[in-house]
Formats: C-alpha cells, structure tokens, sequence
C-alpha cells in the first residue's frame, strides 16, 4: 500500500484481515463496511475520514501534484473512493475531480442515494456545481477538514436542474441490464443535450473498464467519458500498459463527438482508438 497509508497501521491491517488482500479497495460494500467499524470501533464517517489517504494514492496529479481523495456513502452504507486525475498534456480543463470520481465510481456501481460525502479538501466551487446536479444534493452531507456541512451551506442560492426544467436529476446510471456497449452509452446522463457517448478499455476481448458521459445544468462542470474511463482504470489498479486499443460508441445523431479528444489521448498514449457510431 501507499506511504501515505502506512500513518494508520491498525487500518491496513484491518483491511488485510477482513478483506483477504492488502490491495487498496476502490469501494467497501455495506458488510464490508460494518465490519471494519466495528473492528477499529468508529463510525462510517470516521472510517471514511481514515481512508482518505488511502482515496489519495489512487490520484494522478502530474500538472498540480496536488493530490485530493474523496470518498461517497450511501444510505446502505456502502464507500466508494475517488480521486483526481490530470492528463499530463494539455490545457487544465483536461482533468477529473476527486469527488466526480468518487460520484461516478458510486454510479458505475449502482450506488442507492448518496448521503455524505468526505473529502481531504474543501471542494471547489466547480466541485460544488457537478454536486449540485444530484437528485440528493439538497440532503447531501459533506466533511472535510473536520468539519461538517450540508451542501446547501456550500452552495446558497444555487442554480440547479431545476432551473431548466429538468424532472429527473443525476441519481442512478440505467446499467442494470447493460450487456452491450450500446446499453453503456445509453446510460449517459444527458438532459440538456440528449447525448449518448461511452468509452471502453479493452485488453484483447477481455474489457478492463467502462464510461460514459455526464452532463451538468452549468455545462463546463459536464465530465467527458474520458477522464471517467482513465480515472476508472486508476481505481482498478490497471495501469494504461494493459490497455490495447480504446473504443468510443456514440449515437449518429449526437450534438457533438468526443472523437478527437480520444484521438488526442490514443496519440499521446501510443494506444489504439476505434470508434463506432450506432443508430
């Protein structure tokens, strides 16, 4: 594990035991999550708060070397980790914030509603709008640098979904029955636009991790597939060697493509890019 992590010992040790590896997890499902609480005796906030190094080392900082780790719960009690990622080339919009890695990372897991949200820095005000597209910000707890705040204290007089008229704010991905890439872009979160667009990273046939597009009502706080994909490889502990060729599925009729964003990553990368477009 990271070195950061060796300043809580009886963490990684309780992690060792109870999980059978002394891999750093990306994610503690509700049983997982009770039973390291009841080992070191605290809550899940506080063991939220413990294993936020553990969120830091998954980040990718090369421009800021500002590392950041965030870590959402849900009402079951379930962790997820999160981190930012930058691409090393490029303007600085070209990067992913630990806490819309941890939100995407709960998506992508079919996570039930998002009750807090704990995070070793007070989160940005571009943060504060992509958390602000949630169906649950207005109940949304946030912790960092021990304190506590509920997320309308961070955002006041805020400008939300419903703002445009948006019925069915940012809650769950539709991937239940996803099989085909197809089923993945559908999944995208895309009220104001419409767009359907998924990336995939593929090691021969076998797919290391998945994407898709996730708008927000202010629009520059919308997240690419791209940067979701590379910070999902992250979590995985997969890094970009075993990735053979990246694919982009995208709808015909899409507003916009995310093909030469790809196509920039796939150059400076030395990787293959394929992309389809479907009916």
């Amino acid at each position: 594990m990271s070195q950061t992590a060796q300043q809580d010992p009886a963490l990684l040790e309780a992690l060792t035991l109870l999980l059978g590896s002394d891999t750093i997890p990306n994610r503690l499902n509700a049983q997982q999550s009770q039973a390291l609480c009841q080992h070191l005796d605290c809550s899940p906030i506080e063991l939220a708060e413990r294993m936020l190094p553990l969120a830091a080392s998954f980040s990718f900082a090369p421009k800021s070397n500002f590392h950041v780790g965030a870590i959402a719960i849900d009402q079951q009690g379930q962790l997820f980790l999160g981190a930012n990622y930058e691409l090393a080339y490029g303007p600085l919009s070209g990067s992913l914030h630990a806490e819309q890695s941890a939100i995407f990372n709960a998506l992508s897991h079919q996570a039930s509603a998002l009750t807090d949200l704990v995070i070793n820095a007070a989160p940005c005000g571009y943060c504060r709008q992509f958390i602000n597209e949630l169906a649950v910000a207005s109940q949304l707890k946030v912790h960092f640098n021990q304190q506590n705040y509920q997320f309308s204290q961070l955002l006041p007089q805020s400008f939300g979904p419903d703002d445009l008229g948006v019925q069915s704010p940012l809650a769950k991905l539709n991937i239940t029955k996803a099989e085909q890439a197809v089923d993945f872009a559908k999944a995208s979160y895309a009220p104001y636009t419409q767009v359907q667009s998924a990336m995939f990273a593929y090691q021969g046939e076998q797919r290391l991790a998945w994407s898709c597009y996730i708008e927000n009502v202010a629009f520059n706080p919308s997240i690419s597939p791209l940067l979701t994909l590379l910070s999902q490889l992250k979590l995985n502990h997969l890094s970009l060697d075993k990735v053979e060729r990246f694919e982009l599925w995208e709808h015909k009729d899409n507003q916009f493509s995310f093909k030469q964003e790809l196509e920039n990553f796939a150059h400076h990368s030395n990787k293959t890019m394929v992309h389809y477009d479907y009916p």
